[in-house]
């Protein structure tokens, strides 16, 4: 595939950034916070001073009339699926687009997988589902995610949320890392389907959010076009208006993610994306 100047310059850029900040920040951070799906007993061996007591093999112990405890071993095998959408209102931002902002957030958890040997999936969805790349690991995996979020675009303007999360119901059957990440300015409601997934599924959202939506008023009358209906109409932005309606939004997606026991991370296009994600990460250890 040939690719514009632009696209393989944002993929340059956000491989550099992630590449730093994941060896300096996330890897372990990640596997402190996203655990396997268990621990399995590797190796039992003699008791020695300062081991925990609750490691202790009382069974063999009493068999064999020495104490012996148990050394465990995580069973990883996690696999994180990137929910990404790719709708036209991912196309718009003042400071960066937010698709961009999208990728650099994508590509930030997704190196942290890759590097604690996690299986990476990419689910790309609009109006409709669009491309699915399965779960696997690998740098070449890795720049492939990068390059499907930048370029992928799907059919139909809208966004649905609730299709999205229906898919990823279908598609990731043993329990993963789901990280859903958008604008969420969803045409349909998806609580139910955001209840049933986190119900099996560990899911964080990640709500690219473009300041400049909210200070229109700044700009005084113009005309706009509204990137998912397509529609054109004169705007004359009141400042308390539009302040109203963002808040209302603002709770109504935080109570969508509070009340199925999911979490949100806001990320905004006008700060590096590593910020919030790395205080998030700090407040789950």
């Amino acid at each position: 595939m040939n690719l514009p100047d632009y696209i393989l310059q944002a993929i340059k850029r956000i491989q550099i950034i992630s590449r730093k900040k994941v060896r300096e920040i996330f890897a372990g951070e990640y596997r402190s916070i996203f655990k396997g799906k268990g621990i399995e007993v590797e190796e039992l061996r003699e008791y020695q001073p300062g081991d925990d007591f609750s490691s202790i093999d009382w069974k063999t112990s009493a068999r064999r009339s020495r104490l012996y405890v148990k050394k465990f071993r995580e069973e990883r095998e996690l696999s994180l699926f990137l929910v990404v959408d790719a709708s036209p209102s991912m196309d718009f931002g003042l400071y960066a687009p937010k698709r961009e902002k999208a990728a650099e957030a994508a590509a930030l958890l997704s190196l942290a997988a890759l590097m604690n040997n996690d299986r990476v999936g990419l689910l790309i969805f609009g109006e409709r589902e669009g491309k699915f790349v399965p779960p696997r690991r690998g740098r070449g995996h890795f720049l492939r995610i990068i390059r499907e979020i930048l370029v992928e675009k799907c059919q139909g303007r809208k966004t649905d949320v609730a299709a999205a999360l229906k898919w990823v119901y279908r598609v990731a059957r043993k329990r993963s890392t789901v990280v859903l990440i958008s604008d969420f300015y969803s045409s349909t409601d998806f609580k139910k389907e955001l209840r049933i997934v986190a119900a099996k599924h560990e899911v964080i959202g990640l709500w690219i959010r473009e300041p400049a939506e909210a200070n229109l008023y700044r700009v005084g009358p113009f005309r706009g076009v509204e990137l998912e209906s397509g529609e054109s109409s004169h705007l004359w932005p009141s400042r308390s208006l539009l302040k109203d309606h963002m808040g209302r939004f603002e709770g109504w997606l935080r109570g969508r993610f509070a009340g199925s026991g999911a979490d949100l991370v806001e990320v905004s296009t006008n700060k590096p994306a590593y910020l919030p994600i790395e205080n998030y990460f700090r407040r789950r250890l």
